[in-house]
């Protein structure tokens, strides 16, 4: 399944999440499934507001 088109603002919120890991695995925190899940999120809605538009 291709990648949404996302936003402006859901491709800001993805970037704040990276940064958000970034800081934390500076901090010795490596292993990050919630970042993970976070950004799985942001991309599903996307690809459900894509859905919407084409119905």
């Amino acid at each position: 399944m291709p990648e949404p088109k996302l936003t402006l603002w859901e491709r800001a919120r993805i970037v704040a999440i990276e940064a958000h890991g970034i800081k934390r695995a500076a901090g010795g925190i490596t292993h990050q499934p919630d970042i993970d899940r976070r950004i799985k999120r942001v991309k599903d809605r996307a690809r459900k507001r894509a859905e919407g538009d084409k119905k």
